[in-house]
């Protein structure tokens, strides 16, 4: 079938992204293609990447779909480009949606968000992956017809595969893959690249969508030397204080500096701040619901979590 690239979503250092149409059936939901120039390699490598990536994860509801990819000459990049064809989410990413509301989302709405992206993350750590840059900026927003919005996990580029370590055996390669604001102290600041960096960054990502702030600040020039890059990673991330006592417990198990005792997507998920019924509960009903809970879940996955971690 015959797809017309028609207008430009977005830009970034892979190439551009545009969306296209079907002029043999205009009924066919539009798609976006995400273009980079065959003769730029270290891009051309990484959308191949995605594609493999999103390959393996087709069928996740949370994370944007792959469907095609082609070779094709692209008037945007000047020159032949590979494209990869991905399910079109009109609604554009969480951070435009933050912006949108005014930098804040009422914490009701980020519990439903976090879930959605938790159960996403559950799949890409289940085959092995890490994302290594989750962020609003990639975290797109489909609206639905009953006003809710649904979350889907895109920009798979920079995420670890499986193996790749051992693929290629430079420890340093990994470090500051990603945005450093995102980062877990000890991928900042050693390249650990693990299922816990996403965690952390999923941390971030519920202070955002609560704050409209980085969770995170600089500090001075923060690749200038070795000290000013501990002193970001010492500092502690900003927890709101007007947050339930609940969602102050979720983020203490996101931000846990001790990578072994942050707490695995699938973990998360169970926590009771993300349960609906926790909603309607008062403040300090929740808390004594959180100490009686997290004893009694704590010592019933110790040996679950044990297993994930050697």
């Amino acid at each position: 079938m015959q797809w017309v690239k028609v207008r430009v979503l977005g830009k970034g250092s892979y190439g551009v992204v545009t969306l296209a149409v079907n002029l043999e059936d205009p009924s066919l939901p539009s798609i976006a293609v995400k273009s980079s120039r065959l003769e730029d390699s270290h891009s051309l490598e990484s959308l191949k990447k995605e594609k493999r990536i999103l390959d393996h994860l087709y069928g996740s509801p949370h994370i944007l779909a792959f469907l095609a990819d082609t070779v094709s000459f692209d008037d945007q990049l000047g020159g032949w480009a590979y494209d990869l064809f991905l399910e079109y989410v009109s609604g554009g990413s969480l951070s435009d949606l933050i912006k949108k509301r005014g930098g804040r989302l009422p914490e009701r709405e980020v519990q439903d968000y976090t879930r959605m992206i938790l159960k996403g993350l559950c799949g890409v750590h289940e085959k092995g992956y890490v994302h290594c840059d989750l962020k609003p900026d990639n975290i797109l927003v489909l609206p639905l017809q009953d006003g809710t919005n649904y979350l889907k996990i895109a920009d798979f580029g920079l995420a670890k595969e499986p193996g790749e370590e051992k693929q290629y055996g430079d420890y340093f390669r990994f470090r500051f893959r990603g945005t450093p604001l995102y980062m877990s102290p000890e991928s900042f600041l050693f390249g650990e690249i693990a299922w816990g960096l996403d965690i952390w960054s999923l941390g971030c990502v519920v202070v955002e969508m609560l704050t409209g702030k980085h969770a995170m600040q600089w500090v001075g020039d923060v690749r200038r030397n070795l000290e000013s890059e501990c002193a970001f990673v010492m500092q502690q991330p900003n927890i709101p204080e007007y947050m339930s006592d609940l969602g102050k417990d979720f983020l203490r198990r996101c931000f846990a500096r001790n990578p072994r005792e942050r707490w695995t997507a699938e973990m998360l998920l169970s926590h009771p701040y993300l349960l609906p019924e926790m909603a309607v509960m008062s403040a300090t009903n929740s808390m004594q619901v959180r100490q009686g809970w997290c004893s009694l879940f704590e010592d019933g996955h110790q040996h679950q979590k044990q297993q994930l971690l050697i």
